[in-house]
C-alpha cells in the first residue's frame, strides 16, 4: 500500500469518527467516498479492497482509504470485528506515492520567519500498525467521546485530537526502517569496515548487498544526504584527522591507512574539505594544544 504525501499548515481536518462492530460473517459494504477514511481494528480483522488492490487490517493496525477510490469487503469477518472510523480531509495537495519515493531526511520544509510559519512533510503510510496501541486507542475514543457532547470547546478538541492521531501514524512510519534506510545502514557498515583499502570501489557495496548501484546511491542520499563516495571520503577524513593530531605519523602513511591511493590526492580531498591542507591542519591542533 502507498503513502499520503502532503505539507502542514493547513492541518488536516477531522469530520466524523465513530466505533463499529461488524459481527462474524458481515463484509464491508461498497463505496466510493469523496473523503478520507481511517479504519483502526481494535478486536478481529476487517478485509478490504480498494479498486484491485486488498488489505487485511488486523487487532492493532489501521487502513487509510483515499477519496474517489472504490471500497469495499473482499471477504467476511472471521470473528466478531471491532473498530473506529473516522472521516477526515486534507486541505492543502496532496500525491499517493510509493517507499521510493518518500524522502524522509526533509521533513522540514520551510523554516518559520516572522511572517511565515514552519512548513513540514506529513506522510501517512495508508496501511500500518500502532507500536503503542492502547495509547492509539485511548484517543481514538477521546475523539469519539467528544460525540456527545454540546460544548463547543470539547467539540474544538476533537480536532486536537485527530492531529494527535495522525502525529502517532507519522511517528510510527518513522520508528520502522524503510527499505531504503536499511540498505543505507548496511552501506555505511561496509563502508566503515573496509574504507582503508585504496582499492575499495562503491560498486562493491552493491554487490555484497545484491542492489542496483543507482538504487544503494539514492538509498544513501535520501537518508543521510551523501552519497557512498562523499560519505566513504568523508570517513576516511575523519580517520585522518584523527591520526594528524596524534603527530607521529607522517602523511604518506596516514593517507595509505585512510585508503587514499597516494598522498596528492589525499591533500587535494583534505583541502577541499577543510580548507586546509593536512599538514596546516596539523600545525594548527598543535598550536592549539601548546596555547592550552
Amino acid at each position: 500500500m502507498d503513502t499520503i504525501r502532503t505539507v502542514v499548515p493547513p492541518l488536516p481536518v477531522f469530520i466524523k469518527g465513530a466505533k463499529g462492530i461488524f459481527t462474524k460473517g458481515k463484509t464491508h459494504f461498497r463505496r466510493n467516498f469523496h473523503i478520507f477514511d481511517i479504519l483502526f481494528v481494535t478486536k478481529g480483522a476487517l478485509y478490504m479492497k480498494e479498486e484491485e488492490k486488498t488489505a487485511v487490517v488486523k487487532e492493532g493496525e489501521y487502513l487509510i482509504l483515499a477519496p474517489y477510490k472504490e471500497h469495499s469487503g473482499h471477504a467476511p469477518c472471521e470473528e466478531d470485528t471491532e473498530f473506529f472510523w473516522i472521516h477526515f480531509i486534507l486541505p492543502s495537495s496532496y500525491e499517493l506515492v510509493e517507499d521510493g519515493e518518500l524522502d524522509w531526511s526533509h521533513i522540514v520544509k520551510r523554516k518559520h520567519t516572522y511572517t511565515e510559519s514552519d512548513l513540514y512533510e506529513l506522510y501517512l503510510p495508508r496501511l500500518g500498525k500502532f507500536t503503542q496501541t492502547e495509547q492509539a486507542e485511548a484517543i481514538f475514543w477521546k475523539l469519539i467521546q467528544a460525540n456527545d457532547t454540546n460544548d463547543p470547546g470539547e467539540k474544538m478538541k476533537q480536532q486536537t485530537y485527530f492531529f494527535d492521531i495522525i502525529i502517532h501514524i507519522q511517528k510510527n512510519a518513522l520508528e520502522l526502517p524503510t527499505s531504503a534506510q536499511k540498505i543505507a545502514s548496511l552501506s555505511i557498515q561496509f563502508i566503515e569496515k573496509h574504507y582503508g583499502d585504496p582499492a575499495f570501489r562503491v560498486k562493491e557495496i552493491a554487490q555484497e548487498l545484491l542492489y542496483h548501484p543507482d538504487y544503494v546511491s539514492r538509498a544513501l542520499k535520501s537518508t543521510i544526504g551523501m552519497t557512498p563516495v562523499q560519505y566513504l571520503n568523508d570517513y576516511r577524513l575523519s580517520k585522518a584527522k584523527k591520526l594528524l593530531q596524534e603527530d607521529s605519523k607522517d602523511l604518506q602513511t596516514i593517507s595509505k591507512e585512510t585508503g587514499f591511493s597516494d598522498v596528492s590526492y589525499f591533500s587535494r580531498v583534505f583541502r577541499k574539505k577543510e580548507g586546509m591542507t593536512p599538514g596546516q591542519y596539523r600545525r594548527q591542533v598543535n598550536l592549539t594544544d601548546n596555547n592550552r
